[in-house]
C-alpha cells in the first residue's frame, strides 16, 4: 500500500512538471531525445549515453521554473560557451559529451528571444517587467507560465553566472547571421563587461558554409540551433582559431548594445551588417500575401489552418524570426479586418484564417 501511494505521488509530480511546460520547452525536449536516439544503436557506450541524458533531462525537468538555473557552472571549468536558445545548447552538450569535454566545457543558454520584445532598460528591473508583460500580453506560446518573480529571478541568476565565470576560463559566444543571435551576442558581451577572460566569437554558420557547401550541394542555416551536432562536433576545433576579440570591438559591442536598450521597438532584423529596429508590423504585407499565395495555389477562398501559413511563412522568410511572433501579427490582422477567423485564437493549431 505504502509502494502504491509513493508511486501516485512520483505519477503526481510528473504530470504537475509535465503541466508546467510551455511549447518551447516541450519542442526542446523532444529536440534533445531525438538526438540522443540518433546515436549508432550497436554501440553499447552509446545506449549508456543516451540513459544518462535522458535521465539528466528528466531530473532538470521536474524542478520548478522559478529555481530552474541557465546552467551549473564548475570551477574547473576551461572554456565557456554562451549560447542563445534551447536548441543550440541541446546540440552543443551532445557534441560536447559525445568528444569527452563534459569536464572542461560549460554551456551557458540564454532563452530570450531578443529580435523581438522590447529591449528598453533590460538591465533594469522596470525594464524586465516591461518585457515580460509585452511577451504576456501578446505571445501566445505559453510565456504567461511564468510570472514576474519568475523572469527577475531568471535575469538576477543570469548575471549572477555570467559574474561567477572561473577567470582561467575562455568564453566563447556563438552567433549567427540573424538578429536574435546578433543582440544576444551584444548583451552577453555587455553583461560579461567586467570581466576579463579571453572572448571569443564564433559565427557557426559561416564556418558551415565554408566547410560542407558545394556547387552542387549547399546548406545555409538562419540560426546556429539548426545545425546538426555532427557539423558542431567537426567545427569545434576551429572556435578559438581566430583568437579572441579585442578590447576595442568588446566595447564597440558594449556600446551598440546600449544603443538598443533606449528604445521601445518590439522587432528587430538584421541587414548582414547591422541590427536594426523596425516597425511591428513590418511581416504584416508579407503574411497576407502569404494568405494570398495559398488560396490561388487551392483556386479558392476557403479558411486556411493558421498553422499552414506561418509554417509557409516561415520557410520562405529571409529573416530568422520565431513563429510565435508570425502568430501574433496573425492575430493582429484579424483585429485590424483584414483576415476573417473561424476558431478560437488560443494557439495557432485551433484556428484557420481567410482574406476577407
Amino acid at each position: 500500500m505504502r509502494e502504491r501511494q509513493k508511486l501516485l505521488n512520483r505519477l503526481s509530480e510528473i504530470r504537475k512538471a509535465i503541466e508546467e511546460l510551455s511549447s518551447r520547452e516541450v519542442k526542446q525536449a523532444l529536440l534533445i531525445i531525438m538526438l540522443q536516439l540518433d546515436l549508432d544503436e550497436t554501440n553499447n557506450d552509446a545506449k549508456a549515453d543516451v540513459y544518462e541524458s535522458l535521465k539528466e533531462l528528466y531530473n532538470e525537468l521536474l524542478v520548478p521554473k522559478s529555481i530552474r538555473l541557465p546552467c551549473e557552472l564548475d570551477t574547473a571549468a576551461t572554456t565557456i560557451h554562451i549560447v542563445f536558445g534551447d536548441s543550440m545548447a541541446g546540440g552543443l552538450k551532445l557534441a560536447i559529451k559525445q568528444q569527452g569535454y563534459t569536464d572542461t566545457n560549460k554551456v551557458i543558454s540564454l532563452h530570450d528571444r531578443f529580435s523581438m520584445g522590447p529591449l528598453w532598460q533590460l538591465d533594469k528591473e522596470a525594464g524586465r517587467l516591461n518585457r515580460s508583460q509585452w511577451f504576456r500580453d501578446n505571445i501566445n506560446d505559453g510565456y504567461d507560465d511564468v510570472d514576474n518573480d519568475g523572469a527577475e529571478s531568471y535575469y538576477r541568476i543570469l548575471t549572477e553566472q555570467m559574474a561567477g565565470i572561473p577567470d582561467q576560463a575562455s568564453i566563447v559566444i556563438w552567433s549567427g547571421n540573424n538578429a536574435y543571435e546578433q543582440v544576444g551576442l551584444r548583451y552577453a558581451v555587455y553583461l560579461l563587461r567586467n570581466r576579463r577572460n579571453g572572448l571569443f566569437v564564433f559565427n557557426a554558420g559561416e564556418v558551415c558554409n565554408r566547410r560542407f557547401n558545394h556547387s552542387n550541394r549547399s546548406i545555409d542555416y538562419s540560426h546556429t540551433g539548426e545545425i546538426p551536432h555532427e557539423k558542431l562536433q567537426v567545427i569545434f576545433g576551429e572556435i578559438e582559431e581566430g583568437g579572441p576579440i579585442a578590447y576595442e570591438t568588446r566595447h564597440i559591442l558594449e556600446r551598440e548594445w546600449l544603443a538598443l536598450a533606449q528604445h521601445h521597438d518590439v522587432l528587430r532584423i538584421w541587414n548582414g551588417e547591422q541590427i536594426l529596429n523596425v516597425d511591428e508590423n513590418y511581416f504584416d504585407s508579407y503574411l497576407l500575401e502569404t494568405v494570398e499565395k495559398l488560396h490561388n495555389e487551392r483556386s479558392n477562398q476557403d479558411f486556411i489552418k493558421a498553422a499552414r501559413i506561418i509554417g509557409e511563412a516561415l520557410g520562405y522568410c529571409d529573416q530568422y524570426i520565431g513563429d510565435s511572433y508570425f502568430e501574433y501579427r496573425l492575430r493582429n490582422l484579424i483585429y485590424k479586418g483584414e483576415l476573417e477567423i473561424k476558431g478560437v485564437p488560443r494557439a495557432m493549431r485551433y484556428y484557420s484564417v481567410r482574406r476577407k
